[in-house]
């Protein structure tokens, strides 16, 4: 994760998430490279506008991008990260309330709160932590480098989210849902 564009301590493997092949080869070099990583980010979206019978993107590249490429390499990855890493997906409010021409990107954030759920408790018995990171409406790429008044800063959330991780592993944070005024 690098949500500021600049030097962070964190590895950034850029891959091509609505490819199956693109994830896979990223899973490899993970395994051979870093296989003791401590923590697995996984911030990637994508948020086509539509309103229901308006929809004209495809939805699989959504959902791909969004949630079954996460899947795939948690998956794979199962046991590099039970017991020495924790494991972050980066949802969004949207995805707790739902909004109006994001149906698809809301649906595809709410399986990532399922998804984690369900790995939670398949971890109980570890060490590894996962933490769903929800944020409200913030400056990012998302909507093609557009910058909104009112908007929270890419940054700030950064601190927060590395913030939660830096927390003695003892203590478990599970869900972190961020708002702007």
């Amino acid at each position: 994760m690098n949500l500021s564009k600049s030097s962070s301590p964190f590895i950034d493997i850029v891959t091509d998430l609505s490819s199956e092949k693109s994830v896979e080869q990223a899973i490899q070099v993970i395994k051979q490279e870093h296989s003791a990583f401590r923590a697995l980010i996984l911030n990637a979206g994508i948020m086509p506008l539509a309103r229901v019978g308006e929809i004209t993107f495809c939805v699989d590249t959504l959902f791909r991008v969004n949630i079954l490429s996460s899947i795939q390499l948690v998956n794979a990855l199962f046991g590099e990260i039970r017991d020495t890493a924790d494991v972050v997906f980066v949802s969004s409010t949207a995805g707790l309330k739902g909004a109006s021409e994001h149906p698809v990107y809301c649906s595809s954030k709410h399986a990532i709160q399922g998804f984690t759920r369900s790995l939670r408790i398949e971890l109980a018995d570890s060490s590894s932590r996962v933490i769903t990171f929800s944020p409200g409406g913030f400056n990012s790429n998302l909507r093609g480098g557009v910058v909104k008044e009112g908007y929270m800063s890419a940054k700030e959330l950064a601190k927060v989210l590395v913030s939660s991780l830096l927390l003695p592993s003892s203590m478990e944070v599970s869900d972190i849902v961020v708002n702007r005024n």
